[in-house]
């Protein structure tokens, strides 16, 4: 019989920047340590990629549990893809998960990047998805948490390219103003957008799976962004057309990509949010879920994957039983008759993803 719940193990992830010591704090180890993974991938389906790093085979992937022993996630579904992910198919058989979710933790100022629009991949790189992102920010250990994100005083194309080309890092600092951010917001973060996360913040990132990211900065506090992973293999003309170079003040990109969340709908020991919809994306859907006594929670027979963000619980699909603590996360397939969450010892807050209507059945 298939398995329709799974309990995730941890999932860490190389990238070119310091961190992970949030993730530590958020799973409650004694020690909490800052490495080269500063990130977490909950259940994914994408092998990650690290140009210039030695190659580790399948990194990124996240494995289950079987009766046979530990098989990647993404090898369970292709046993029967209907079973996990419903009507989130193609006609022909044919599916790409439509989100990747991450916990990411910045001990540093990650370099400036930016990522193509849906449109932009589509058109010109022949692409399905573009890289859309989306922060729940989950927690803070610096006084003044902060992003980058869009021009506050921009450039021209020829005045960035000059920057870019010659590092002048003052010149690339003076284009930004930090952007203030607070556990407990969401902010999406359009394609074409220049950003940076800034550091000491803990969030959870949802985003289109895509690896497609320009970075303008070559070296952070001894960190280098090898030539490889700076432009897409395609060089740095080709790369400045994708920056959206119009001026946002603090206020206005926070107006634009701060998101408000409609009031939660509430019943008696259970509240759910949705923190991101169509809206904003077609390729994926967040809830947040507060409980506070056993509850069964609806999934719309789709796929999903959560992850604790405060409390313990038990998690029940069918016959089946997972105990997760905080920090901890599961798959759920879109078989699964129900879900029901049982607290242990006070309220339990969960973040769940769920594909969007980019990959329901056409």
């Amino acid at each position: 019989m298939k398995k329709v719940l799974f309990r995730l193990p941890p999932n860490r992830v190389r990238r070119n920047y310091r961190g992970g010591a949030g993730i530590d704090r958020l799973h409650r180890l004694s020690r909490c340590t800052d490495t080269d993974r500063p990130e977490e991938w909950i259940g994914s389906l994408t092998e990650a990629v690290n140009p210039g790093l030695p190659p580790i085979p399948h990194e990124g992937l996240a494995t289950v549990e079987t009766e046979t022993g530990p098989r990647f996630l993404k090898d369970v579904i292709q046993d029967d893809p209907p079973f996990y992910l419903g009507d989130f198919l193609h006609r022909d058989g044919t599916w790409q998960l439509s989100f990747l979710f991450k916990i990411l933790d910045s001990a540093m100022r990650l370099h400036v990047q930016v990522h193509p629009t849906t449109e932009f991949a589509r058109r010109v790189l022949h692409k399905p998805y573009g890289k859309l992102e989306c922060y729940y920010i989950l927690a803070a250990r610096v006084p003044h948490p902060y992003i980058r994100l869009g021009f506050q005083h921009a450039p021209t194309r020829e005045a960035w390219k000059r920057i870019i080309e010659t590092q002048d890092l003052a010149a690339m600092d003076a284009c930004f103003e930090p952007v203030p951010v607070r556990p407990g917001e969401v902010w999406y973060i359009p394609g074409g957008m220049p950003h940076a996360i800034g550091e000491g913040v803990t969030m959870l990132e949802i985003m289109e799976p895509s690896d497609l990211v320009v970075r303008c900065e070559y070296e952070r506090e001894g960190i280098v962004v090898p030539p490889e992973a700076r432009f897409m293999q395609r060089g740095l003309d080709f790369c400045l057309d994708i920056f959206d170079y119009r001026a946002w003040s603090v206020a206005e990109i926070t107006a634009k990509c701060r998101v408000t969340p409609p009031e939660p709908v509430r019943l008696p020991g259970y509240e759910v949010v949705r923190l991101i919809d169509s809206k904003l994306t077609s390729c994926f859907n967040v809830d947040k879920h507060t409980v506070t006594e056993p509850v069964t929670v609806r999934h719309d027979q789709a796929f999903t994957l959560g992850v604790v963000c405060q409390g313990d619980c038990r998690v029940q699909a069918g016959t089946e039983n997972i105990r997760l603590g905080q920090g901890d996360s599961f798959a759920l397939a879109a078989a699964a008759p129900s879900c029901r969450v049982v607290p242990d010892g006070g309220p339990v807050t969960i973040v769940t993803v769920q594909p969007g209507e980019s990959m329901r059945k056409d």
